[in-house]
């Protein structure tokens, strides 16, 4: 219920960009006739397919262990609301403090163009993970959550989702975005081995 609210809040309103600094997104300057800024993805270093792939088993145990989660991963398949078609989402949470949950859901039905519609109600900026264009998504409504997604094929995409797991104070949204990339990098890692 709590992955559908973030998306109703993503695709709701207008795109904006954020500010770059080294290591992270780049703003995006220049804007198309509704203002929504245009961003240009580089072309992916290769095509990756998706297809009959099971999310859960894009971290291994220790990738696991080195992004701190301390439960087991659950496989939720069925439709979705933002990508269209079924999609898998693997959830795999942390509850030792400061708590999290991630997110990995596979898509493919759809690319990362959805990201790049007017009425995205969020920071996009892009950035890379192992050289796959890749797109920052910051809501803006719901400041707990950052997700990444990446283009890993046409009309395929690898969304990695990191959200506040219920501590207090919530932490920061630059704070999830960082451990949303380290875990599509590690994702990355153990996807590119498979494929």
């Amino acid at each position: 219920m709590r992955r559908l609210l973030v998306l109703c809040l993503v695709i709701g309103g207008l795109c904006g960009c954020t500010a770059g600094t080294a290591g992270v997104p780049s703003p995006v300057p220049e804007t198309g006739v509704s203002g929504v800024p245009v961003i240009e993805l580089p072309p992916r270093p290769r095509e990756v397919r998706l297809d009959g792939l099971d999310p859960c088993t894009l971290l291994t145990v220790e990738q696991r262990a080195e992004l701190g989660l301390d439960r087991d991963p659950l496989l939720d398949v069925g439709p979705s609301g933002l990508y269209g078609g079924v999609t898998q989402l693997c959830s795999i949470r942390r509850l030792d403090r400061p708590s999290y949950a991630l997110a990995i859901e596979l898509s493919v039905t759809s690319g990362v163009e959805v990201f790049l519609q007017p009425g995205i109600r969020a920071d996009v900026a892009p950035t890379d993970v192992r050289g796959f264009p890749t797109l920052e998504i910051r809501p803006t409504e719901l400041r707990d959550t950052c997700t990444v997604a990446l283009d890993v094929a046409p009309g395929q995409l690898l969304d990695v989702q990191v959200s506040n797991g219920g501590a207090t104070p919530v932490a920061p949204q630059n704070r999830l975005c960082e451990r949303a990339r380290e875990a599509a990098d590690l994702v990355m890692t153990t996807l590119l081995g498979l494929r």
